[in-house]
């Protein structure tokens, strides 16, 4: 899934990172649930108190960001799952404080394997109801109904072929049931599997596609292409979208680009959840600029924001609030995509070029420093298992990854071996160059242009907003971009394959939605992946996918630039819970007012 802001100047943005990286030397930090350092005194996931919060109020969360769907079926950014996590159950889920070992959420208990490890049953929780309009009590069916709808053209679900694909007859699923899932009864759901890749399947059911959906409400809406579930929708969690006695919930409890209200659901059963839910209703403005909202919220009541503020924010947060100011060592990452399928970046020596040109620690600066990021250098995160096969911090020892300040000598060798004598691309292409409004990815962006501009490309150069750049342009193969500087991803679950599958692997490459961004289509990068898939116990797996990362970052597959620390701010009056499996982003159904 991926997390994700006005433009300043270089010059702003340089002075203000030379506070924050000091702020975040090792002399003055902690550790964070994976070694990586977080600076004293800053909240975290993992020192947020989960329990004791005043019930009542109503909390305003300002964000810049829109979501891209917030219809669970589709749902695949962290914004999405801002909301999916008050409003939905799927069948398990993380604590916020936690990155391993999901609880049982609609489910009633852990999962049964069988001995070949190619079934799976599970038994659902009773006493969980739908909100109103259609207010009757889940079923197995319910849950069968919202994973088989992934499968659905109008639905497109980004991740089911990666996850759910082993299904049987789940290659020639087009949104109704299936062989790959029974309900043997209204309490039991059954998923057969044509390989014995059970611990995967489980693992993805944190995901909110496992969410249960009443076919009876959604399937009018699914036979729209796109669907219009998400207009109209019904939830299971201690919250749902405002909406009228039809369920409709656009242009009443989510106006897209403007607001979102959540307000509680009324058929929510405490009894039957861990949520405490606090809050009785969470309002949700969207749009304005991240240095204007972040001011409001750190001044102000009652207030938090749930996407990244801007950099001058963050240090105004660390110098003057910093107990209003939380730094989440969660797995997310920031990377360039380039095409690897057309345009000048299929030559992977013209990729290496563009890696060893860019200057990663002045990306980085540009989001914080030391104090918010670490200087990525390949594509498992320091926080799953892998990480440190792959090549731990410092990363692969190849000459295009040795200088995270960027080097031109380096680029210029790899520009001559693609087949620019000049050591500058000289080609007739103009690089048509998408990244996200807002900083610090606008900040970003750019200097990832300058780069290109360095080499000897010209660019034609857009910055739009945030769930646009995924949906309209980075994630639609058809319009060929050929660098997205600002995309990211974040982990699905704790395994190499949550993080280098959906992104990398060739299968998973989507007409709409789609999250390989750069089009990446290796053969033998593919087949490393399936074998990777079915290899069973925690070690052998980490070793797999390690080698994988290595082969990733052996054909350069993208630019990476920044593992993510990432900051969240409140009110002086907010009682705050980040979520860890979501980059730290408030919980909801944890936060409270003080």
């Amino acid at each position: 899934m991926s997390p994700i802001r006005t433009f300043a100047s270089a010059v702003l943005a340089g002075a203000l990172v030379l506070v924050l990286a000091a702020c975040g030397s090792s002399s003055n930090s902690v550790s964070g649930g994976s070694g990586i350092k977080v600076a004293k005194g800053i909240q975290t996931p993992l020192n947020e108190k989960l329990t004791g919060g005043k019930r009542g109020g109503t909390l305003t969360v300002l964000d810049h960001d829109d979501f891209e769907h917030i219809d669970p079926g589709e749902a695949y950014s962290t914004l999405d799952y801002e909301v999916m996590d008050a409003t939905q159950r799927p069948l398990y889920s993380y604590k916020p404080n936690t990155f391993s070992n999901p609880s049982p959420d609609m489910a009633a208990g852990p999962a049964q394997i069988s001995a070949d490890g190619k079934t799976i049953t599970i038994h659902i929780r009773k006493g969980v109801h739908f909100s109103p309009p259609v207010n009757r009590e889940v079923t197995s069916a319910d849950v069968a109904y919202a994973i088989e709808r992934g499968a659905n053209p109008n639905v497109a679900n980004p991740y089911f072929s990666s996850y759910f694909g082993s299904l049987v007859g789940a290659e020639k699923a087009d949104g109704g049931p299936f062989p790959g899932i029974t309900t043997p009864n209204r309490d039991t759901i059954v998923f057969h599997l044509t390989k014995p890749n059970a611990a995967i399947v489980i693992d993805a059911l944190v995901l909110p596609l496992s969410a249960p959906v009443p076919e009876e409400f959604a399937k009018p809406y699914d036979a729209k292409q796109p669907t219009e579930y998400g207009n109209y929708q019904v939830a299971t969690g201690p919250y749902m979208f405002k909406s009228n006695a039809a369920g409709k919930v656009l242009g009443i409890g989510y106006q897209p680009g403007k607001s979102a209200t959540l307000v509680r659901n009324p058929n929510w059963n405490p009894a039957t959840d861990s949520r405490p839910a606090y809050l009785d209703q969470i309002d949700i403005q969207i749009g304005g600029d991240t240095t204007v909202i972040g001011r409001q919220v750190l001044e102000g009541s009652d207030m938090a924001q749930n996407d990244i503020p801007a950099q001058s924010i963050v240090k105004l947060a660390y110098e003057h609030f910093r107990d209003q100011l939380e730094i989440s060592p969660g797995a997310g990452d920031h990377y360039i995509a380039v095409d690897n399928k057309q345009g000048p970046f299929a030559n992977v020596n013209l990729r290496k070029a563009f890696w060893a040109a860019l200057d990663r620690t002045a990306m980085d600066k540009a989001r914080g420093g030391e104090l918010v990021t670490n200087v990525m250098t390949h594509f498992l995160f320091p926080e799953i298992p892998g990480f440190a096969q792959a090549g731990g911090l410092a990363g692969p020892k190849v000459d295009y990854n040795d200088y995270p300040e960027g080097n031109m000598a380096v680029a210029a060798k790899y520009m001559k071996l693609a087949g620019y004598p000049s050591g500058r691309y000289t080609g007739g292409k103009t690089l048509q160059v998408v990244g996200s409004t807002g900083s610090p990815e606008a900040e970003d962006a750019e200097i990832a242009n300058q780069t290109l501009k360095n080499l000897g490309f010209r660019t034609k150069f857009d910055l739009v907003e945030v769930s646009a750049m995924y949906s309209k342009y980075c994630g639609a193969p058809t319009e060929a971009i050929d660098v997205c500087p600002s995309v990211g991803w974040a982990a699905d679950f704790g395994d190499g394959q949550a993080v280098l599958d959906v992104p990398f692997n060739g299968k998973n490459i989507v007409a709409t939605d789609n999250n390989n961004w750069g089009l990446v289509n290796n053969p033998e990068i593919n087949k490393a992946m399936d074998a990777a898939e079915l290899i069973v116990g925690a070690k052998a797996r980490a070793s797999a996918w390690a080698q994988i990362d290595r082969k990733l970052v052996a054909q350069a597959v993208a630019i990476p630039y920044d593992w993510n620390k990432e900051p969240y701010i409140e009110s002086k009056d907010v009682a705050g819970v980040g979520d860890l499996w979501d980059v730290g982003e408030w919980d909801y159904s944890y936060t409270s007012l003080k």
